[in-house]
Formats: structure tokens, C-alpha cells, sequence
């Protein structure tokens, strides 16, 4: 299966699919070119993810770094840190992706699995992600144990979960041994920053559908204004208004997707103040017009398989005014 969406709860957190019951481990492919205006969206989930690039690359966002991974390459994104997924120039990027819930290693609660080797990498909040290089010999390692945990998983023959644990175990083990020095020099708990920024994604969330100002999404994190753009900078390399634009358009993806409902009563709906508005907005970040959207996600099954670029996306964004004057009009 090729992964070419994802479903993100009302919590922000993307819900992963649980293919097996009792066993919390999920592999697909993932062709981040795929998605709707051919990137990942900054989320979140509980789940680690492990990912290996089979062709192509991306560039990997976290609050406070940037990551490339290339062909051959993997990477590993910790739980609940937020993080965004763009490709690079060259082939679609296609990603072997594995997320799994810890306790598929830990086991039982404070065994000395979760203790000595599981927490201290949750709770390290410095370790936001980290790339595995093929030149590094415990690195390589790590690849080669998530190919074949991911083309195990694939083939699900009898007593495939024992093999897909046993690898991700010995993964986990090389993880630790990778990163000692981070954890046991590095914070525990989440930054100011990151819990403000959360809670301003959430306030956009909530009220999407209606006029909001700089002000009001400021306060949700209860700092200033200028503050808010600050930390929208700092952690998204974007602004508010232009997190809210694409916010506003991804949820119009979903309803061109999954309704027959009409451009206009969607447009409403999404928080846009008139049909013109919305496809121009809509035009300038997927580059293409809500009608060409609907047809193309239609003709691909509903994947959207024809967007392969955006105008404004990730760290490519364009820049809207800082004095929150065109908050007045959404």
C-alpha cells in the first residue's frame, strides 16, 4: 500500500491505522509527493516512526532543525514531536514508513526495558529526529534491520510479529548506543515553545470555520502577538495567517475529496470569506483550481497523484505581513 494522505485527529495527532489487533505496528509506502500539495503537513503522534528512503529524498522539519534523507538513507522522528515532510528536487520521494507504539518493546509498565532504554529516548526532547547514513557502520546496521522489519511485515507470513519485534528491538538497542550522549546531556520535558505553538495550532484547529484575528491566536498560547509571529518563525518557518491559509485548504481537500458538496457551500465552510477568495488561495497553493482538484482526485481513485509541486510549501513559503491585518479578513 502506498500512503498518499494522512487522517489527523482533533488533537492535531495523526491516527495511524492498526492493520493487525494487538499488535501496534504499522508499514506502508509513503510518497510524500502524493499528498495533497505534495507535502506532509506539520503533526504529531504518540508513535515513533522510522523511515527508510527507497528512491528520491525529502527534507525533514522539526520545531528547532532540518533534515535531509536521501536514497538509502533512513530516519527516526520521536513520539509526539511535531515534524513535516517536503521532497526534494529529483525522483517522487518514496519512504519504507514504520510507526509503532513503544510498548511493542517495553512490555509490561516500569520493566527495565521501558526504564533504561525506552523513557530516557521518549523524554529526550533535544532528540526530536536523527538520520541514519549507510557510512556509519552502527547506522547501516540500523538500515538494514528496518528493511528487513519492514519486507517481514510485508509478506506476514506465520510468526512474522516475533521477527518484526526482534529487529525493531536490536534497531532500538543501536538507537541508544547512537544517541547516549544526547540523552544523557538533554531536556526531558517539552519547551516553552513547543507547548505554545501546540496550542495555538489547536486554537486554528477550533476555529478555522471562523473570522480569526492575530490577537485571539496569540492568546490561546497567552502571549502577545508579536510573540505569536516569533514562534510560528521559530518553530514552523511559517506565519500564522499562512498556517491558517493551508489549514483552511487541506480541510477544503478533504470535502473536494470525500463530497459532492458545491465549491461554494465548502468554501463557507472552510472559513473563506467568498468563492473568488478561495480559488485564488487554493489556485496559489496547490496549483490548480478546486474544480481541476476534485476532477484529477476523482480520476486518480482519490489520490491526488497529478500535485506534485506547491507554490508555498515548508521552508519555500512566501511571507505575509506581520502587522495582522489580514487576519481581519478570514
Amino acid at each position: 500500500m502506498i500512503l498518499s494522505s494522512i487522517k489527523i485527529n482533533e488533537n492535531l495527532e495523526e491516527e495511524v491505522a492498526r492493520p493487525v489487533a494487538g499488535f501496534p505496528h504499522w508499514a506502508c509506502y509513503e510518497d510524500v509527493s502524493l499528498h495533497p500539495g505534495g507535502y506532509v503537513p506539520w503533526h504529531w503522534h504518540a508513535d515513533v516512526e522510522f523511515i527508510w528512503a527507497l528512491q528520491g529524498g525529502i527534507r525533514l522539519d522539526t520545531a528547532n532543525h532540518s533534515f535531509t534523507v536521501r536514497m538509502g538513507e533512513g530516519a527516526f522522528i520521536n513520539s509526539n514531536m511535531l515534524h513535516y515532510k517536503e521532497p526534494l528536487a529529483g525522483p517522487p520521494p518514496i519512504m519504507l514508513d514504520q510507526l509503532f507504539d513503544v510498548r511493542l518493546l517495553s512490555g509490561y509498565h516500569k520493566s527495565v526495558f521501558e526504564q533504561k532504554y525506552i523513557m530516557p529516548v521518549i523524554e529526550c526532547r533535544e532528540l526530536e529526529a536523527m538520520v541514519f547514513r549507510p557510512s556509519q557502520p552502527n547506522q547501516r546496521r540500523i538500515l538494514e534491520l528496518l528493511r528487513h522489519a519492514y519486507d517481514t511485515a510485508e509478506l506476514a507470513g506465520y510468526g512474522y510479529e516475533f521477527e518484526v519485534r526482534n529487529d525493531l528491538s536490536t534497531v532500538w538497542s543501536l538507537l541508544c548506543r547512537e544517541t547516549e550522549g544526547m540523552i544523557q546531556s538533554g531536556k526531558v520535558s517539552a519547551g516553552q515553545g513547543e507547548q505554545r505553538i501546540k496550542r495555538m495550532m489547536t486554537y486554528i484547529r477550533d476555529h478555522y470555520r471562523e473570522r480569526i484575528a492575530l490577537e485571539e491566536i496569540a492568546r490561546a498560547a497567552s502571549i502577545s502577538q508579536r510573540e505569536c509571529l516569533r514562534c510560528f518563525r521559530q518553530n514552523l518557518n511559517t506565519t500564522p495567517f499562512t498556517y491558517l491559509l493551508e489549514y483552511r485548504v487541506r480541510r477544503a481537500c478533504e470535502q473536494l475529496r470525500e463530497s459532492d458538496r458545491s465549491i461554494t457551500d465548502i468554501s463557507y465552510e472552510c472559513g473563506f470569506s467568498g468563492t473568488s477568495y478561495f480559488s485564488k488561495t487554493f489556485k496559489k497553493l496547490m496549483a490548480c483550481t478546486p474544480s481541476e482538484y476534485r476532477e484529477m482526485c476523482k480520476q486518480a481513485g482519490g489520490h491526488n497523484r497529478f500535485m506534485h509541486g506547491v507554490a508555498v510549501a515548508g521552508n519555500q513559503r512566501s511571507k505575509t505581513e506581520d502587522d495582522g491585518e489580514e487576519y481581519d479578513r478570514t
